[in-house]
């Protein structure tokens, strides 16, 4: 089910004509931007640096993320907010360009993409608005 969401996303980022279009249904950029080496501990507050030189924080728990974690780009703006459940994105996402611009938004209910997504271009123009159902499939 997963794969076949992926791939209606990807259908209509292509048709947006947008291939900078984040696939909401993959982790989010603060998920993707995984460090070099795991971090050194499961427990607590942590700051992990990225590949491409930014970092990400937030709090393990039993060695999953939990609560809110933000992901920075390198010159230091924020990249991405997220919150997690147990290791499994609950709640409001905002993800952004990095101008500052916002990217996308939208909602996560335990790790599935629902609700209305809206995704804009790097000067703040809406480009699309998908739907999701409460099993995250699109349904607009």
């Amino acid at each position: 089910m997963r794969i076949a969401i992926c791939i209606m996303i990807a259908a209509l980022a292509a048709g947006c004509g947008s291939p900078e279009v984040t696939d909401p249904a993959q982790p989010s950029p603060a998920a993707k931007d995984s460090a070099a080496a795991p971090p050194a501990q499961t427990e607590g507050h942590q700051v992990i640096g990225t590949r491409d030189g930014g970092r990400m924080e937030g709090f393990l728990r039993d060695g999953k993320r939990d609560g809110p974690w933000v992901s920075y780009f390198a010159h230091g703006g924020v990249r991405s907010r997220i919150s997690y459940v147990d290791g499994v994105e609950e709640g409001s996402t905002e993800v952004y360009q990095e101008n500052g611009m916002t990217y996308y938004t939208g909602q996560y209910r335990k790790g599935a993409t629902v609700g209305e997504w809206i995704f804009y271009d790097p000067q703040g123009k809406e480009l699309k608005r998908v739907v999701y159902d409460s099993l995250g499939a699109v349904i607009k």
